[in-house]
């Protein structure tokens, strides 16, 4: 595991995600990944994510990357026009720093009138994490792809006209 990175960096510079994040971006998604899921029998190779990279950050979503200077050490994947959450991740050695509260900050500003996402029901630290930042609980469901079960949460209206 990469060293923690200084408190010093905070607030994380949050600026739209460019071709050229895509390596960057993919060994944050795959150190977070293997993060959240230990027992995990195997992990893809670095090639699978960013495959998923060059194919998930696109119109019509919005991808934004926190960095602590050049090196990129969150993102987030937001489609607007449906509110919905696709992804967000923070290497772990940035994890608890306000990264991701920062990121979802952002989408608060891009989906002020409430937004959702999709949690693997496994992922005990991502749902606190949401649960800390005001969003709640509705349903559990089997992704259509994985097979995984996953909780769907919303950020409500109420909170987010609350929030500004």
């Amino acid at each position: 595991m990469p060293p923690r990175v200084p408190a010093s960096v905070y607030p994380p510079l949050l600026r739209p995600a460019t071709d050229a994040d895509c390596a960057s971006v993919a060994r944050v998604w795959r150190r977070a990944w293997c993060s959240a899921n230990p027992s995990a029998a195997s992990v893809a190779p670095p090639d699978h994510w960013e495959a998923r990279v060059r194919a998930e950050f696109g119109p019509p979503c919005v991808a934004l990357v926190g960095a602590a200077g050049a090196e990129v050490t969150a993102f987030l994947v937001l489609d607007v026009a449906r509110a919905y959450l696709h992804q967000l991740f923070v290497d772990p050695c940035m994890q608890g720093q306000g990264v991701g509260g920062e990121l979802l900050r952002q989408v608060h500003r891009l989906c002020p009138g409430g937004w959702t996402l999709h949690v693997a029901t496994g992922n005990h630290g991502a749902r606190r994490f949401y649960a800390r930042h005001g969003l709640v609980e509705e349903l559990v469901d089997t992704h259509p792809a994985t097979g995984r079960e996953r909780v769907l949460c919303r950020w409500p209206p109420t909170l987010a006209a609350a929030a500004d």
